[in-house]
């Protein structure tokens, strides 16, 4: 057997090569102002095992949730007849809520500062370091896992921004930390022992908000699981992810979240990162890679099925090209956002997808 190790032959049969395990597919609509609710049924026939739900709104006038909190305003109770149609069946229905970022909050005691233009200002999101709001967090995440549902995803929301967490007690929770002078410019300039210490900080305290979050849900709901929807840098560059979003990819892990959502958006990935075509595929597959290096079996994958932009469904050839760079190994992957018209769409990609070779 000419051009085979004796070394090769016996790790060839010692340890053979196993089968790639089945690969699930999801969808994650983008609205819940659907005529009528997508069946379980068809989802199922398309090849589809999960059904995730939009469960609140950030617009600014009109915005809340759509399901009962006894906390926020209630849009109208949308996850209602959804959680009704899918009980019991065997495609469990996932809610996706967000975290902090309501354009229609308007207690400023519970908001964040950013700095800008030597000063502080408030943004309409949730404070992480007042106590009172990461209670009102938790409150909210455990009204949601009471509803009829088996599991959340949680927006992309849960981050610190560079500018952000300045408010009166983000800066005294700095001081408390790291014994040093709450100095805004010297926070922010990097690589100084002060932006050190205000970005281990920021880290530290995402994970702990998402770790109560976690708690929160399980005391209410036990069985229930938890995906993170997590940014396309972090697996390639996990430092630029922890300056620029607080996500400590190691913190992050600890959490007790059991899946973490790759927003892998081919068309937004090369729009942000001003890439080609050939360059955005390879950017892809490595971005991939890294990330189920990382998170293995609780590693989701999700596809940009529309374009931001247009709201048009992106080509099938597109989506099959990118479906047909995800790794062997990655055990599933997530349609996002789209409509319930476009499940005819991603039953062709999955029809013709193939985990069995991995390029």
């Amino acid at each position: 057997m000419r051009g085979i190790s004796l070394l090769s032959l016996v790790l060839l049969f010692c340890f053979p090569a196993f089968p790639a395990p089945e690969r699930r597919h999801e969808i994650q609509f983008r609205r819940n102002d659907y005529p009528i609710v997508a069946a379980p049924s068809r989802l199922q026939a398309a090849g589809l095992s999960k059904a995730i739900l939009r469960v609140f709104s950030d617009d600014e006038k009109k915005g809340g949730l759509y399901f009962p909190s006894g906390l926020f305003p209630v849009v109208r109770p949308a996850l209602d007849p959804w959680a009704r149609e899918y009980a019991g069946k065997q495609v469990p229905l996932w809610a996706w809520m967000g975290a902090r970022k309501f354009a229609w909050l308007r207690d400023a005691t519970l908001l964040d500062r950013e700095w800008s233009a030597g000063g502080s200002r408030p943004v309409p999101k949730l404070d992480l370091f007042n106590p009172q709001a990461q209670e009102l967090i938790a409150k909210m995440f455990a009204a949601l896992a009471r509803q009829l549902l088996q599991g959340i995803l949680i927006q992309d929301d849960l981050t610190l921004l560079r500018y952000e967490g300045f408010s009166s007690w983000g800066r005294a929770s700095f001081t408390q930390y790291s014994g040093l002078a709450a100095e805004p410019l010297r926070m922010l300039a990097r690589g100084s022992a002060h932006n050190r210490a205000w970005e281990d900080l920021k880290a530290g305290r995402v994970a702990a908000v998402l770790g109560k979050i976690v708690v929160a849900c399980r005391q209410v709901a036990p069985a229930i699981e938890i995906g993170l929807n997590v940014h396309y840098e972090a697996p390639l560059t996990p430092e630029r992810a922890r300056s620029w979003y607080a996500f400590d990819v190691a913190a992050v892990s600890a959490s007790g979240v059991d899946f973490f959502y790759l927003m892998a958006y081919q068309r937004q990935i090369k729009t942000e990162m001003k890439l080609g075509e050939g360059d955005n595929r390879l950017y892809f597959r490595r971005m991939l890679e890294a990330a189920l290096k990382l998170w293995g079996a609780k590693l989701v994958v999700k596809l940009q099925v529309r374009d931001w932009q247009t709201s048009e469904p992106i080509p099938l050839e597109e989506l099959k090209t990118y479906y047909d760079l995800i790794p062997a190994g990655v055990e599933c992957v997530c349609f996002a956002a789209a409509d319930p018209e476009d499940i005819d769409l991603i039953s062709k990609i999955i029809s013709k997808g193939s985990v069995t070779s991995d390029k």
